[in-house]
């Protein structure tokens, strides 16, 4: 096994568990606004957020969209797969969405497990491409904020996962180099594929078991199969 000194985290869908804590904070949007006679249930209201977030995160990584059109825009195309075009209730829906969410504390499962174990033998980091507010927030409203001696975000670094200046930044910031780091991500592109063009190691966190052709260090399916490689 190569011996690793620094251990770079992504955040949202790695550690922190995006999926529930996103749907939670839709539920409670739905019921507060009590959009029952307008959309079936929170649950459709989610998968529509869910997807149309997903598309819009694709574009922004691509930086085919700033930050205020970004967070705009998914919930105008959530509504819209209800036949709603409502820009005021998507700019209510967008405002509450972004007040509630980073205040949710679910984490992927035994994620504390893991960082108490690798906290011992490493020094870790976290590299996001979300925005620093609600990054901090996600840290500081969960167990996550001990952990880490640095946090990187495209606001510090002025990049975003996959490009090579995003990770220059952050080791230089954390006074490491590539080699002796190993970046743990869900994202094939932007975290594994990411790092290893900057030539840093990487360990794919891929609990979908999403098929594809690419060359990994390793990869894993649940967050506790690190204490078995690590």
């Amino acid at each position: 096994m190569k011996k690793y000194k620094h251990i770079f985290f992504d955040l949202d869908h790695t550690l922190w568990d995006f999926e529930k804590n996103s749907e939670e904070t839709i539920e409670e949007i739905y019921k507060k606004l009590e959009l029952q006679s307008r959309i079936k249930s929170a649950h459709e209201l989610y998968k529509s957020f869910e997807k149309a977030n997903r598309w819009v995160w694709d574009q922004y990584h691509k930086d085919l969209l700033g930050k205020e059109a970004f967070r705009s825009l998914r919930f105008d195309l959530a509504l819209s797969q209800h036949n709603i075009k409502d820009e005021k209730l998507s700019l209510i829906l967008s405002e509450q969405y972004l007040k509630i969410c980073p205040t949710k504390p679910h984490l992927i499962p035994d994620s504390i497990l893991v960082l108490d174990f690798l906290s011992n033998k490493y020094t870790l980091h976290l590299i996001s491409n979300g925005f620093e507010e609600t990054t901090m927030q996600k840290v500081e409203n969960t167990a996550l904020k001990k952990y880490f001696r640095t946090i990187t975000t495209p606001t510090h670094s002025g990049y975003k996962k996959p490009h090579e200046l995003m990770f220059d930044f952050a080791i230089k910031q954390a006074g490491c180099n590539a080699k002796e780091s190993v970046m743990i991500g869900d994202d094939l592109e932007a975290d594994v594929l990411g790092a290893k063009r900057f030539g840093m190691d990487s360990i794919f966190f891929n609990p979908d078991g999403i098929a594809h052709q690419e060359v990994v260090n390793f990869e894993i399916k649940y967050i506790k199969d690190l204490i078995y490689i690590l």
